[in-house]
């Protein structure tokens, strides 16, 4: 980055090897947004940290729907409201999300939104009685902490007014050739050892829930040790917390270096696959250069994606992958 090399020529101590995904996310929580369906490109966890953490409502240019796939997964146990503007009924449905903390989610908005949304977006309320009350059209509602809103494009190249631009967070979701060729890999391998899709699946579920678990026991340990109080030696009820919290810390890390080395034998079986899965990826970029030509020629990753699993299904079949 330019500004850590700035940094290393002023002289200025600074951790070596500066990243803001260390800060700004972890392991447990790319691993859970893995198997809520966000390819594991370095762009897209960039993207996954900026909805996760930015102060304002994010706008995603999706013209792939990848990040709309994402967030019904992502909030499905939240309840998500999925509006639409074109819809008469989205304001009140919308008051509602809005006093009850429920995540909405508008789908393929156009490049001018409802200015209703105007104060929403600018988060425009007022603290009376120690209470966040909001003030939308005619009602005044409640505003609970929780309530979030997502909004997506599927127009690739959009141009939004400044005002948007400032009220929101826009963030770029149009798929890489390094996240596509992913995708596509998952695409063939579910296609031609099923058995190894659905080992790598549950491994990816697996290793999430022990990096959960693990974080929990650290938290633990660090929480008894920093609330205690007088001598620790004295506390016998802290030791024996300590003592099962390492105890089945040992085992789960156990347990993750086994899901390394399990990791690493899919992964070599599935790189077997690999040349379709790039040269699906490219050839998918080098159409869609076409659409500059005409609009006719434009088409979506899921058409694309069907076309490219029928054409699995009816290659000739060899026993031999490099044959396929």
């Amino acid at each position: 980055m330019m500004i850590y090399k700035d940094i290393q020529e002023s002289h200025i101590s600074c951790t070596d090897n500066l990243s803001v995904q260390l800060r700004l996310t972890d392991e447990v929580e790319k691993s859970t947004w893995s198997t809520e369906g966000l390819p594991s490109d370095e762009l897209s966890i960039q993207n996954g940290m900026l909805i996760t953490h930015a102060s304002r409502f994010p706008l995603c240019i999706d013209p792939q729907m990848q990040a709309v796939k994402w967030l019904k997964a992502k909030e499905a146990s939240n309840s998500l409201e999925v509006l639409s503007f074109k819809k008469a009924d989205f304001s009140r449905k919308l008051i509602a999300a809005i006093s009850y903390g429920k995540p909405v989610l508008f789908e393929a908005v156009d490049e001018q939104l409802d200015p209703l949304i105007d104060p929403v977006l600018e988060k425009s309320y007022t603290i009376e009685a120690g209470q966040k009350l909001f003030k939308i059209g005619e009602n005044k509602i409640e505003w609970a902490d929780n309530f979030r809103l997502y909004l997506t494009t599927i127009i690739s190249n959009p141009k939004f007014s400044p005002e948007t631009m400032n009220r929101t967070i826009v963030i770029n979701f149009n798929v890489t050739k390094p996240g596509l060729k992913e995708q596509l890999l998952n695409e063939v391998v579910a296609y031609e050892k099923p058995e190894l899709e659905t080992e790598r699946k549950k491994l990816i579920q697996q290793t999430s829930e022990n990096k959960k678990k693990l974080k929990v026991q650290e938290d633990t340990l660090l929480k008894g040790l920093t609330t205690s109080t007088g001598p620790l030696v004295d506390n016998l009820q802290l030791i024996d917390t300590l003592d099962s919290a390492r105890a089945m810390a040992t085992s789960i890390e156990k347990d993750l270096e086994e899901a390394k080395k399990v990791e690493e034998n899919i992964n070599t079986s599935r790189n077997q696959y690999m040349p379709v899965a790039s040269t699906g990826a490219t050839r998918f970029f080098a159409m869609s250069c076409l659409s500059s030509i005409s609009e006719m020629y434009e088409y979506s990753l899921v058409s694309y994606t069907e076309v490219f699993c029928k054409a699995i299904s009816e290659a000739k079949k060899d026993s031999i992958p490099q044959n396929r």
